[in-house]
């Protein structure tokens, strides 16, 4: 066998096992909903594999080995959760150059309590945009996940404008390079983020806002607003790592600003539910968000209008429709797709890891040849390099941005 069929069957069967794994997962946390299977709208490819023996033998040892690792898992959870309650309410000894700040410049955290993919990015980019619009000096300090710079050093390095997405998003992270694109703002990358907070006050001075994409357990201390974000998967089966979804207990012994619901549109909101796990003492006002569809844009930043994409899966034969690729390496990829159906698409899926650093691979491993367009997520599309012409020629990227009330931007400037 070919050196290159031999590393596209290995990627292939190791996706299946992942995508697999992971499917277990969703159906324990979210036992309501399940965010992982999208068998039953389209076809997924990369989630099977191309023998039916060998794909049934993956999901039957996945489904076997999820089950017995329920015990562990249990365990691990009970242990986890203890420490996240120590570490919160532990008094520090050490104390930050972020407590001595000018309180002039505020510091304003993001996070979650559940893991992954609930919409934090995309609302630091909202507040980072409106504010800086309202003529505030803002900056931006992340951690930078699954980029190199997080293994390398801890030394705070702000994002260059003049570095290509792809290096960029393959060095600091795909998140922090699309917040730096998107909101044109400084974004300062460190594993720690205190160190970034304090880089950034010691190199700017007239700073007015500092927002933390992510990190609310560890910088809750020094922040003047905390925000909290959640999606329709709610806190899932309220059990902490690796047993359930959560980061820590709820509710958290710190008192949150804002919580903003990040629902996925058409979805009906159970005001009863909500009530009961968020109106808490240490809840402040709850707002919801809206998730606008902008356009498509190509890689060559060509923009057509969000109903025009139809228009390109459109066949000069009456019979036959072009085929599509969706491909999606955010935190519920069935999110995009579910955007994709509703826009009356038809394509076949390939969910991806959430971050995923092999993309280009993947991508590369997929037969381009049979697809006439490839649709992805912004967040995906900056991570994609050019190396590959026929992916460049048929990519199309699904430009979005998240609104918030202007209730909302009083609470958050108010003091």
């Amino acid at each position: 066998m070919e050196p290159k069929k031999l590393e596209s069957r290995i990627l292939n069967v190791r996706q299946t096992i992942i995508y697999n794994f992971s499917l277990n997962v969703q159906r324990h946390w979210y036992p309501s909903r399940i965010n992982g299977s999208f068998d039953s709208l389209t076809k997924t490819i990369h989630a099977s594999h191309k023998s039916k023996f060998i794909n049934y033998c993956i999901k039957l040892s996945m489904r076997v080995s999820f089950v017995l690792c329920l015990p562990f898992f249990r365990l691990i959870s009970s242990v986890y959760q203890h420490l996240a309650t120590k570490k919160n309410t532990r008094n520090h000894k050490t104390v930050s150059k972020v407590t001595k700040r000018n309180k002039s410049c505020k510091l304003i955290t993001v996070g979650n309590v559940l893991v992954g993919g609930v919409g934090k990015t995309p609302t630091v980019i909202a507040i980072t945009k409106q504010l800086k619009a309202e003529g505030f000096n803002i900056a931006v300090v992340t951690k930078g996940y699954a980029g190199e710079k997080l293994n390398l050093n801890n030394s705070p390095e702000i994002i260059p404008n003049n570095m290509l997405d792809s290096e960029a998003a393959r060095y600091f992270g795909d998140e922090p390079t699309m917040i730096s694109r998107l909101s044109s703002v400084p974004v300062c990358v460190a594993k720690d983020r205190t160190l970034a907070v304090e880089y950034l006050i010691s190199n700017n001075p007239a700073l007015d806002y500092i927002v933390a994409d992510d990190g609310i357990q560890s910088l809750h201390r020094f922040s003047e607003k905390k925000i909290l974000v959640f999606d329709e998967r709610i806190m899932g089966n309220g059990y902490c790592l690796p047993y359930g979804p959560m980061r820590e207990p709820w509710p958290t012994p710190y008192f949150i600003d804002a919580v903003i619901l990040n629902f996925s549109e058409g979805y009906k909101i159970r005001r009863s539910y909500l009530n009961k796990i968020l109106a808490r003492k240490n809840v402040g006002q709850i707002f919801e968000s809206k998730l606008v569809i902008k356009f498509w844009e190509s890689f060559e930043q060509k923009r057509i209008k969000c109903s025009e994409i139809n228009d390109l899966t459109e066949s000069k034969s009456k019979t036959a429709k072009k085929k599509v690729l969706a491909v999606a390496g955010i935190g519920v990829p069935n999110k995009f797709f579910l955007t994709l159906k509703s826009l009356g698409l038809d394509f076949d899926a390939l969910p991806l890891n959430n971050h995923e650093k092999d993309i280009n691979d993947i991508m590369s491993s997929v037969d381009i040849s049979n697809y006439d367009l490839i649709l992805t997520t912004e967040k995906d599309g900056v991570k994609l390099t050019l190396k590959n012409k026929q992916i460049v020629e048929k990519l199309w990227k699904l430009i979005t941005e998240l609104h918030l009330p202007n209730d909302f931007y009083r609470k958050l400037i108010e003091e």
